[in-house]
C-alpha cells in the first residue's frame, strides 16, 4: 500500500492583505498530478485544511473541486482530520456523501471507535487501518476530577495519551487476527518539535506540547500536522510532520516544503520526501534604510514578480521609510505587502512611549507592557500570569470562531 501524507493547507489564508487563491489552486493541481503519477492508494490530510472556521466560498470550491477530481485517480482512500483552524461541524457536514467516494472525514473527537477507518483493497480485503485522530480540544477529552493530584498540564497529557490508547485498541480489535499496517494521525505539538510564528499554542495554560512516548508502539506510521515545517520525531521517519506545503508567512519562505510518500512493504516501511515546487516568491528585506534601498534595487533588477515585506532594523531612525519604499518599487514587479519599523517598535517599548501604531502591537506586546507597569501581590510567578493570559486569549479566540459558525 502506498500512502501520501500532507497537512496544514490553510486554504484561504492571506499573506497580510494579499489573497493567494492562485497559489492554493496551483498546489492542489500539483498534488493531484503527484498522486496520479506516484499511483498513491491513500491520501492522509492531517488537519488545518482551511485557515478559518468559516472559510470563503472560493476556499470551499478549491477543496471540493480537488476531492471531485481525485475520484478519477487510482487513490482509493482519503482520510481527512480537522485541525485547530478547522470547524469540525463544517468538515463533517457532507460526511455521508463523501464516504460513498472513499473520502473519510473526522471533525471532532467523540467515540474512539468512530475514529477507526478501515482501508480495503479492490477485492474487499483489509489492507490497512487508520486511527483518524483529529485536533483534540480540551472540552472533548478532558474530564477533571476534584480529587486529582495532577496539574492541568498533566491531566491534559494523560487525557491525550488515553485517547490514543483507546483508538489504537479499537483499531487492533477491528483487525482481528490479520495484522495490517496501522496508521495514526494527529494535529498537535510534540516535545522538541519546532514551532513557527503563526502557530497558536495547542493546549491552553499548559506547555503546549505532549511527550512523544504517549503514542502507542503499535502505530506503524504516525502522520502529524500542526507545525509548518517538515520534521521527523527523534529522526524516526515513521513519526512525521510533513509541514505546510506552501510558505504561509515570510518566515517560512526559505523552508523546504514537501509531502511524505510512504510505502508499506512486507518487511519494512519506506518513506520518501517529495519536494513541493514554489508557486510564488516571497522575500523579507531587512536592515538599515540604506541596506533596504540597496536590496530593493537588486530585486527590481531581477524583473520577476516578488512579494516583499520590508523590516527596518537599523540603529538610526528611519525617515519616510514607507514613502521611500513605495517610490522605489513603483513601476517594478515587486509587490510590497508590509513595511515595518522594528527599531521604532523597540524604542517605544523600551521608553514606554505612546508613538507606536496600534497595528504594530501584538497581543503579547500589550501584556508585556502591562507586566512592566504593574505590581502584583501574593505568591504568583510571571510564568503563571503569562499562562493565565494565554488561557484567556485563546479561549476567547476559539469562542469567536464558534460564534462565527
Amino acid at each position: 500500500m502506498r500512502l501520501l501524507h500532507t497537512s496544514d493547507w490553510h486554504l484561504g489564508k492571506r499573506l497580510f492583505d494579499k489573497e493567494r487563491y492562485d497559489v492554493f489552486e496551483k498546489f492542489l493541481a500539483w498534488l493531484l498530478s503527484t498522486i496520479r503519477q506516484e499511483r498513491v492508494d491513500t491520501l492522509i490530510v492531517a488537519g488545518d485544511i482551511f485557515d478559518t472556521a468559516v472559510p470563503t466560498n472560493k476556499s470551499l470550491r478549491l477543496y471540493y473541486d480537488f476531492l471531485s477530481q481525485l475520484t478519477s485517480s487510482e487513490c482509493r482512500h482519503v482520510v481527512i482530520v480537522s485541525g485547530n483552524h478547522d470547524s469540525p461541524t463544517l468538515l463533517e457536514a457532507p460526511k455521508g456523501i463523501l464516504e460513498n467516494f472513499g473520502v473519510h472525514v473526522i471533525g471532532g473527537a467523540e467515540s474512539p471507535e468512530d475514529e477507526v477507518i478501515e482501508l480495503k483493497d479492490k477485492a474487499g480485503n483489509l489492507e490497512g487501518v487508520v486511527c483518524a485522530v483529529p485536533f483534540l480540544r480540551e472540552r472533548d477529552i478532558l474530564r477533571l476530577k476534584d480529587d486529582s493530584t495532577l496539574s492541568r498540564a498533566e491531566e491534559i497529557q494523560l487525557a491525550v495519551e488515553n485517547h490514543y490508547k483507546s483508538v489504537v485498541k479499537a483499531a487492533i480489535d477491528r483487525m482481528g487476527a490479520k495484522r495490517v499496517p496501522l496508521i495514526a494521525t494527529g494535529h498537535l505539538f510534540t516535545v522538541g518539535s519546532p514551532k513557527g510564528e503563526d502557530v497558536n499554542e495547542l493546549y491552553i495554560g499548559a506547555t503546549g506540547a505532549v511527550p512523544v512516548n504517549i503514542f502507542p508502539s503499535e502505530i506503524d506510521y504516525l502522520a502529524l500536522g500542526h507545525i509548518h515545517r517538515a520534521y521527523s520525531i527523534g529522526g524516526d521517519k515513521t513519526r512525521n510532520y510533513c509541514g505546510a506545503p506552501i510558505p504561509l508567512t515570510f518566515e517560512e519562505a526559505n523552508l523546504e516544503k514537501l509531502v511524505r510518500l510512504v510505502d508499506f512493504e512486507p518487511d519494512e516501511i519506506k518513506v520518501a520526501d517529495i519536494q513541493v515546487p514554489k508557486f510564488d516568491r516571497l522575500v523579507s528585506v531587512q536592515g538599515s534604510q540604506t541596506e533596504i534601498s540597496t536590496k530593493l534595487k537588486e530585486l527590481a533588477g531581477q524583473d520577476e514578480k516578488i512579494l516583499v515585506e520590508v523590516i527596518h532594523t537599523g540603529k538610526a531612525n528611519a525617515i519616510n521609510l514607507t514613502g521611500e519604499v513605495s517610490e522605489q518599487t513603483s513601476g517594478t514587479k515587486i509587490e510590497v505587502l508590509r513595511v515595518f519599523d522594528e527599531t521604532k517598535k523597540a524604542n517605544c517599548l523600551a521608553n514606554d512611549g505612546d508613538e507606536m501604531e496600534i497595528g504594530e502591537l501584538t497581543w503579547e506586546n500589550v501584556f508585556e507592557k502591562k507586566l512592566k507597569n504593574e505590581t502584583f501581590e501574593g505568591e504568583v510567578s510571571e510564568e503563571e500570569l503569562w499562562n493565565a493570559y494565554r488561557n484567556a486569549y485563546f479561549q476567547i479566540s476559539e469562542l469567536a470562531d464558534v460564534n462565527a459558525q
